[in-house]
């Protein structure tokens, strides 16, 4: 469980002054892209919101995790040993209403599939692009921000 529950703040008050926080969790069993993954995350989190991140290493991992506690967003790589990622998200998705982004080196448009009927809400190829999770976590923001 190496680097895991490790919390990472980022963000800063927004132009109304509302800092709205969103809790995200990495999971892969790459330490090297978890830590990837934060400093995106941090980059990204600009002025509009505050982010806390936590990560697991494995599947069992991050269902332990989601089951205490409720998450905005789950990264969750699909290939990892043990419980892989199709199988934690329909796991997390039967425990909590998080959103899940698939994170996978797989870009076949049967892995997509395979990754939205395991019920993940969206599938980025590593590495992610900046402007799909920028997309993944502008939408979070926006549907947080109609619930609150």
């Amino acid at each position: 469980m190496a680097d895991s529950g490790a919390a990472v703040v980022a963000g800063v008050a927004s132009a109304s002054g509302r800092r709205m926080v969103m809790r995200v969790l990495v999971v892969d069993d790459s330490a090297a892209v978890r830590q990837y993954m934060l400093a995106k995350l941090r980059q990204l989190a600009g002025d509009s919101f505050i982010v806390e991140a936590e990560q697991a290493a494995s599947g069992e991992e991050a269902l332990a995790l989601v089951e205490q506690r409720p998450y905005d967003l789950v990264f969750l790589d699909v290939v990892m040993p043990g419980m892989g990622g199709h199988e934690a998200c329909r796991r997390i998705k039967a425990v909590r209403k998080t959103r899940v982004a698939m994170l996978s080196s797989l870009k076949s448009q049967a892995d997509h599939q395979q990754g939205h009927i395991a019920g993940c809400d969206n599938y980025l190829t590593k590495p992610p692009r900046d402007e799909d999770l920028q997309a993944v976590l502008r939408i979070m923001y926006l549907r947080k921000s109609i619930a609150s």
